[in-house]
């Protein structure tokens, strides 16, 4: 069991059987004001729900099922186990709201979700003296660096709309408000996954709101740089693109990529990115999901016309550097706190078995650049929500976005 003590203490448990993980977790907290809990879709959900429930009170509970779970407490992802963090600080509240339904009204769901988390949201009175201590004692480049809202998203990874959840959140709360999350897996069946929020639900949009005084930051990343190759989408439609520099789509790929044939190990190896719009002109990742009889490729994320895709490459090298700096600038983000309460991953499967075929141990990782005891819980997910270094918040695919949560208040 990992355990931090002070302004915010975390309990992590890590079992096959849920009741073992919930006690682990629990075996030093008294009153947890949030739950998470990330587990194989082979458990019974309910189960899972029940057997937490019954161990943690009055705190809420989000979650889902994984494509793989992991914590601090094992050395690699597990497949078929349970994941549970429990927080317990004062400085922290939690509001949950959840709407059914995603995969017809991804807008409205996302519109409801945020909005029923806000009104399950109770005053959070030392939050709000620990900001006014703040704004008078720190200098204006820590003010900007409170975090007072976070939304905690999980969409259905199966609906195939994140985005357009994330722009009913969007259209509530703007853009000053951080984002972070995964959509839920289910081992890669591809059948049905499931949200948990005070309750068991599927085909949903979960939002957990964190109102803190804790210092929080978020860190976004994937393995990839652009090669040369690429070309400009000049028809697409959602997910789908028809067409490559005005050829069918899955014609102009094979050329780019020199193969006869598409498969998804091709499709994992070389996935496609976009320049991002922002100052820092990152890249995200577009992942292709397969290609059509009518020549068009799907993927899993939406790809707009007129956008330019790049095939991207990567090395171990690359790939490492690239979680380091990730974990780096949400440390950053949060004020660069001298200690860290709880480390939360969202993590694309996909990414995980490029991290496996390279030999990359991301909990090690971790470790180095944040401390061997730190708390930390996880799960792979079928896409990623957050935003890029300029801000942009979008939905991805084969990247990792990271919560880290302080164990320090705003003010110190």
């Amino acid at each position: 069991m990992a355990m931090v003590k002070s302004v915010i203490n975390v309990g992590v448990g890590h079992s096959d059987n849920p009741k073992e993980a919930v006690k682990q977790a629990m075996e030093n907290i008294k009153n947890p004001v949030l739950t998470i809990v990330f587990f194989s879709s082979n458990h019974n959900p309910q189960e899972v729900y029940n057997t937490i429930k019954e161990e943690v009170g009055n705190s809420h509970i989000i979650g889902g099922t994984t494509a793989g779970e992991f914590s601090s407490l094992k050395d690699k992802p597990t497949e078929n186990e349970v994941v549970v963090m429990v927080i317990e600080s004062p400085y922290l509240k939690v509001g949950v709201g959840v709407c059914e339904n995603i995969s017809n009204n991804p807008y409205e769901c996302g519109m409801n979700a945020i909005s029923n988390s806000y009104s399950s949201l109770k005053d959070n009175p030392t939050a709000s003296a620990l900001i006014s201590v703040a704004f008078m004692n720190k200098k204006s480049e820590d003010i900007l660096k409170m975090k007072p809202f976070v939304s905690l998203v999980l969409p259905d990874g199966l609906a195939g709309n994140e985005e357009d959840f994330l722009k009913g959140i969007i259209s509530k709360v703007g853009t000053g408000v951080p984002v972070v999350g995964g959509s839920t897996g289910d081992n890669l069946k591809f059948d049905k996954t499931y949200q948990i929020a005070n309750g068991v639900y599927t085909n949903s949009g979960i939002v957990a709101t964190l109102s803190s005084a804790l210092k929080i930051g978020l860190g976004y990343c994937h393995p990839y740089y652009p090669t040369e190759k690429g070309a400009v989408v000049t028809k697409s439609e959602g997910r789908t693109v028809y067409e490559l520099n005005n050829r069918p789509a899955a014609e102009v790929l094979k050329e780019l990529l020199g193969v006869d044939e598409l498969t998804p190990e091709i499709f994992a190896k070389y996935p496609m990115g976009v320049k991002s719009t922002d100052v820092y002109g990152e890249y995200v990742i577009k992942s292709i999901m397969c290609e059509n009889e009518d020549g068009s490729l799907t993927f899993y994320a939406q790809v707009l016309e007129g956008s330019y895709l790049s095939v991207m490459d990567t090395n171990k090298e690359y790939a490492i550097e690239s979680f380091k700096k990730a974990i780096k600038n949400a440390l950053q983000s949060a004020g660069n706190p001298k200690k860290v309460g709880a480390v939360i991953v969202f993590n694309c499967i996909l990414r995980h078995l490029l991290k496996d075929r390279l030999g990359i141990n991301d909990l090690n990782i971790i470790k180095e650049v944040v401390g061997e005891d730190v708390p930390v819980i996880g799960f792979n997910t079928y896409g990623e929500q957050g935003a890029t270094t300029g801000g942009s918040i979008g939905h991805y695919n084969q990247t990792a976005t990271i919560l880290i949560i302080g164990n320090e208040t705003i003010s110190q």
